[in-house]
């Protein structure tokens, strides 16, 4: 059974009011921390804009009152009865004077004490309008913060990619100094030394270039954020939502059953009823009322053409009417506006299948990031184990400093392993946020 118009719009505007809370209680919350330089970003002004002008339009359709006002002037073109005296004394009673012109003027107040009819279809698409930017503002502040993390993501990886590759330079020149001393005791050919220089040149060369990287990195989260070292909240895995397609679903799905309620009220006669009550010959006031909005409007009405007999007794008038607009093709037009609703109704349900399915995807991805997260520490704690033992190993002198350099080197790529496997759990984990269209800031203060 379909809802009344009156209850949709009650539950449309009650849905407005809460997501206008939520929305400001959670710009009160964005005062300080991560997110909070994120607000004056572009892109979400431009969405937080498009909310703010939805909402002022469902407001001015809701507005109480509404005041119309117009005006006519008219110029005629007369010739005066057959016979008639025509004399330049206008005070002359034989003489008969035209007028030249007509003037009317009218002021009408329209009141709207609740909503119904194609007032409440109007309101509810309006609320429509409302949920659908605000939920385009909530996705846009996901993917914003979104970037932000994997900013900061970004510049603790190039760190550390800086230092693997100081590191490899370290280990490039001790292995070419090295290889010099052994051929100046003839155990290394100068092949071998042209290949350490080589190798030299080429860890400059990613050295340079992880520099490079890292002052990018600083670059991109300083624009989003205001600053290169901010650090990002730690990341929980989002609980069960309704993903955006769904939700957009179920907006069309409502849309389509505003457009058949609207169909349907097409058919139904519309009872019209007014009353005119005249205060002058020039003057008069109407109060009228239909049955399509049960908007009563009240109307003064000026003409400069004042009523004459006998229309001058008149005191006042009640006029009741009856109108319908009954086209041959009503039948098919409620069938198609039917069928719009049952053909949204199943988009709402293939949504829902196609969400559950991409959402297993997803965990299952985060499934499979932890589980190389967790190798990564792995590698990690075996890299400071074995750099332990090698510097032991060199203070008993068993190797040389180049072994130990070697494993501190090692250590240092487990380390870059472990901040990327770090990186690609946290894509993970901003994958289900952003398909959720959950802001960060909303549950990682």
């Amino acid at each position: 059974m379909n809802k009344g118009p009156g209850v949709k719009h009650r539950a449309l505007a009650a849905k407005w009011i809460v997501w206008t809370m939520l929305l400001g209680l959670h710009g009160l919350g964005l005062a300080q921390g991560f997110f909070a330089p994120l607000e004056n970003h572009p892109s979400l002004v431009q969405a937080r804009l498009g909310l703010e002008a939805a909402q002022a339009q469902l407001r001015a359709t809701l507005s109480p009152v509404s005041l119309q006002a117009q005006g006519g002037l008219s110029f005629f073109e007369v010739t005066p009865p057959p016979g008639a005296p025509t004399c330049p004394n206008p005070l002359n009673p034989q003489c008969i004077n035209l007028p030249s012109d007509g003037r009317q003027v009218s002021l009408g107040l329209t009141f709207t004490p609740f909503p119904f009819g194609d007032v409440s279809d109007a309101a509810n698409q309006a609320a429509l309008a409302v949920e659908q930017a605000a939920l385009g503002l909530r996705q846009a502040r996901t993917q914003l913060e979104a970037q932000a993390v994997e900013a900061a993501l970004r510049v603790r990886l190039a760190e550390s990619g800086l230092e693997v590759a100081r590191l490899g330079q370290r280990l490039a020149q001790a292995n070419l100094e090295a290889t010099k001393v052994r051929e100046g005791r003839g155990a290394a050919s100068p092949s071998e030394v042209r290949q350490a220089e080589a190798s030299l040149r080429q860890a400059a060369l990613q050295q340079t270039d992880a520099e490079r990287n890292l002052v990018l990195a600083r670059q991109s989260l300083a624009d989003l954020v205001g600053s290169s070292s901010a650090i990002p909240p730690r990341l929980t895995i989002p609980a069960q939502g309704t993903p955006p397609p769904v939700r957009q679903a179920e907006l069309q799905l409502a849309g389509a059953q505003i457009g058949f309620d609207r169909t349907l009220r097409g058919v139904l006669p519309v009872v019209q009823g007014s009353y005119t009550r005249n205060t002058s010959d020039n003057d008069s006031l109407t109060l009228s009322i239909n049955s399509r909005t049960l908007q009563p409007s009240l109307s003064y009405t000026n003409q400069s053409q004042g009523r004459s007999a006998p229309q001058d007794r008149i005191v006042g008038t009640l006029t009741i009417g009856l109108s319908a607009n009954i086209a041959f093709g009503v039948v098919d037009a409620l069938e198609a506006a039917q069928k719009q609703v049952d053909a949204a109704r199943q988009a709402v349900e293939a949504a829902r299948r196609s969400s559950k399915l991409q959402e297993d995807l997803l965990r299952a991805s985060l499934q499979t990031a932890e589980q190389s997260l967790a190798n990564a520490q792995k590698v990690q704690s075996d890299a400071e184990r074995a750099l332990g033992e090698a510097r032991e190993r060199e203070r008993l002198g068993l190797v040389s400093p180049l072994a130990t350099l070697q494993a501190e080197l090692s250590l240092a790529q487990a380390r870059l392993g472990l901040l990327q496997a770090e990186l690609s759990r946290t894509q993970r984990l901003l994958d289900l946020y952003r398909f959720f269209a959950l802001p960060l800031s909303e549950v990682n203060p």
